[in-house]
């Protein structure tokens, strides 16, 4: 029978570039860790939808460069306001969104 458990570096160099990601947007189910060896391994073109909507971990990826194109009915930081990494790859164009609302 195969390992089902495997270390941090082990999981995250299993999603190659352009696969994609789904991802919920509470803060406090959010794969940080995670996501941050993602950006680490310099993962790129990421394909991201997120259910309901996306916030900080969506935000962090689109942040570091490794999202290309984001599926999605909002991306918020909640009570923080609006998520900046989302808003500025949306005005500058360097991603392709689908609006899921």
């Amino acid at each position: 029978m195969k390992e089902k458990i495997a270390f941090l570096e082990e999981a995250a160099r299993l999603v190659k570039d352009g696969d994609l990601l789904g991802l919920t947007s509470y803060m406090e189910n959010a794969p940080m860790a995670f996501l941050r060896e993602l950006s680490r391994i310099g993962r790129r073109n990421l394909r991201v939808a997120t259910l309901p909507g996306g916030g900080l971990n969506v935000d962090f990826l689109i942040g570091a460069g490794a999202v290309a194109e984001y599926e999605t009915c909002y991306c918020s930081l909640g009570g923080y306001g609006q998520a900046p990494n989302f808003q500025r790859a949306l005005r500058c164009g360097s991603l392709k969104m689908k609006d899921s609302t």
